[in-house]
C-alpha cells in the first residue's frame, strides 16, 4: 500500500461517513467530487478507504455499512458506525496492511479508551460518576453522549457500579459486546465475553439483556443470577456464588470444589505463558481463594494443597502432574 497523509485519511473517512449516511445531498456529492480531484494524496486516501471498507464481511460498500451498524449499535443514539469509520482512519494511518491486519483485529487497540494488559486489574471513575473495573486484557471503549452512556467490551471482563445519573435528561447505561447490550436498570454487575458468548453476573438490583440478533427478544436479570447469551438468544438463567465471582477485583479468584483444570484455565488468564495440567489430574477437586497477583505462588498452594508437583520448562510453558 503507497503512502497516504494522515490528513487525507482523516478527511477521506470523514467523506465516507458522510456519503454512506442516507442524508448527503448533491451539494455534499460535488464538494465530495472537488476534495477528491484537489490533490492526488486525497484520491489515494479515498481509494484505500473504499479498499478496506469493500473488504469488510465481502460485502459492498452500503451492505457492509449496514451490517456494521447491526453489530455494534445498541440503539439508533449510539453511533457506532461513525466511531468504527473514525477508527479505520486510524488504521488506517498508521499499518499499511491494511485489510490483513483488520482481519487480526489489531484495531481493538485504537478503539479502546481503556485497556489492561494480562494479569492487571485496572479500575476507573468515568465522567458520570460510574466505577468501571477492568479484569486481565480486557478493553473498553467508552461514548457519552447527551442519550446513552455507553461501554463497549471488545474483549475481555469488566465490573461496573453504575452512578445515579445527574443529567436532567436519563440516560441508560448500556454495556455492549458482540453478542448483544446489557442495559443497566441502576445496579451493579459484571460483562464478560468468552469465545462464542458473553455472560452477565448481577450483584445488586437487575439488568436488561437483549441479544442483538435476537429479534427484540430480552430478558431482565436480578441480582444473584447469571445468564449467558449468545447473539441470537440467551440461556435460562442461574443463581450463582456472588462472594467469588467479583473476587477478582480485590486480587484472588475464589473456587468451591471446582475442577483443577477449570481453576488451571481462570489463572492462565493472568500469567504469560501456558498453564496446563495433566489430564490424569484434571478432575481433581479443590476450594480455596488464590492471589491472580502472584499465579505462580497459586500454582505453588495447589500443587502443595493436592499433593501432585510442577513442571516448568521454560518461565512460560509450566505442567502440573501427578506426583
Amino acid at each position: 500500500m503507497a503512502h497516504t497523509n494522515t490528513k487525507a485519511l482523516h478527511d477521506a473517512t470523514n467523506w465516507y461517513v458522510q456519503l454512506t449516511s442516507g442524508t448527503a445531498t448533491e451539494q455534499d456529492r460535488q464538494a465530495w467530487k472537488e476534495w477528491l480531484n484537489t490533490d492526488p494524496a486525497n484520491k489515494l486516501a479515498w481509494q484505500q478507504v473504499e479498499e478496506v471498507t469493500n473488504c469488510f464481511m465481502g460485502l459492498n460498500t452500503k451492505t457492509s455499512m449496514a451490517v456494521l451498524n447491526r453489530r455494534y449499535v445498541a440503539t439508533p443514539a449510539v453511533n457506532g458506525r461513525r466511531q468504527f469509520v473514525k477508527n479505520l482512519g486510524l488504521l488506517l494511518a498508521v499499518s499499511s496492511a491494511g485489510w490483513l491486519t483488520y482481519k487480526e483485529k489489531p484495531w481493538y487497540h485504537f478503539m479502546a479508551d481503556y485497556s489492561t494488559a494480562k494479569g492487571e486489574v485496572q479500575k476507573f471513575r468515568l465522567d458520570d460518576g460510574s466505577r468501571l473495573v477492568l479484569n486481565t486484557d480486557t478493553k473498553v471503549s467508552i461514548h457519552f453522549d447527551e442519550q446513552v452512556r455507553s461501554v463497549r467490551l471488545l474483549q475481555g471482563e469488566i465490573y461496573v457500579e453504575t452512578a445515579q445519573e445527574t443529567n436532567p435528561v436519563y440516560r441508560p447505561f448500556i454495556v455492549q459486546t458482540m453478542h448483544g447490550t446489557v442495559t443497566a436498570l441502576g445496579t451493579h454487575f459484571s460483562t464478560r465475553i468468552y469465545k462464542n458468548r458473553s455472560c452477565v453476573n448481577v450483584f445488586e438490583d437487575a439488568v436488561e439483556v437483549r441479544p442483538i440478533d435476537g429479534l427484540g427478544d430480552k430478558v431482565v436479570v436480578n441480582a444473584g443470577e447469571e445468564v449467558k447469551f449468545t447473539s441470537m438468544l440467551f440461556q435460562q438463567k442461574m443463581l450463582f456464588d456472588m462472594s467469588a465471582a467479583d473476587a477478582w477485583t480485590k486480587g484472588f479468584i475464589i473456587v468451591d470444589n471446582m475442577r483443577l483444570a477449570k481453576v488451571i484455565d481462570e489463572l492462565s488468564r493472568y500469567r504469560h505463558g501456558i498453564v496446563r495440567c495433566d489430564p490424569a489430574i484434571a478432575d481433581l477437586e479443590i476450594s480455596g481463594a488464590f492471589p491472580i497477583t502472584d499465579v505462580d505462588a497459586a500454582l505453588l498452594s495447589i500443587a502443595k494443597t493436592l499433593s501432585i508437583r510442577i513442571e516448568s520448562f521454560t518461565p512460560f510453558l509450566v505442567m502440573l502432574k501427578p506426583a
